[in-house]
């Protein structure tokens, strides 16, 4: 019975993020898939969705859910990657308009840079960092 309990426990942890070992680092990734939750700052909270790819993410408006990052701040796509204890979101595009420019919002409200992971476990990973108002988080689950 003990011995299940572990190799459960080990097989949960191994699932949702799978990391190697590159020049004494721990290199990581989130499985494919969409991911879906809360983006809070300032006293605002937003509905918050990506999906994963290998190494890229794309975010996505719900489609109805109240509480959108878009229009007021946009929605952005390029490459992630977890190092130890921290997710950085790099190569950042604006995919829903060619001639908006990100120069153009409040960087707080944009998914770029790095961030601090929390927590994260088979199903749900959590981020933040401090910005200008306070504590800014991302709170995610895993869907498909």
């Amino acid at each position: 019975m003990k011995k299940n309990t572990i190799i459960l426990v080990l097989i949960l942890l191994i699932g949702f993020i799978s990391c190697e070992k590159e020049n004494n680092d721990a290199a990581c990734k989130l499985k494919n898939g969409a991911y879906m939750g809360a983006f809070k700052y300032d006293n605002n909270q937003f509905w918050e969705a990506f999906i994963v790819q290998n190494k890229n993410f794309e975010e996505y408006a719900s489609g109805g859910v109240l509480f959108q990052k878009a229009p007021v701040y946009p929605l952005v796509k390029g490459t992630y990657e977890i190092i130890n204890d921290s997710i950085y979101f790099k190569n950042i595009q604006l995919p829903q308009s060619a001639i908006e420019d990100i120069s153009d919002y409040d960087k707080d409200f944009v998914l770029m840079g790095s961030y601090y992971i929390e927590e994260y476990s088979d199903s749900t990973i959590l981020f933040s960092r401090i910005a200008q108002k306070g504590k800014l988080e991302y709170d995610l689950s895993y869907i498909e």
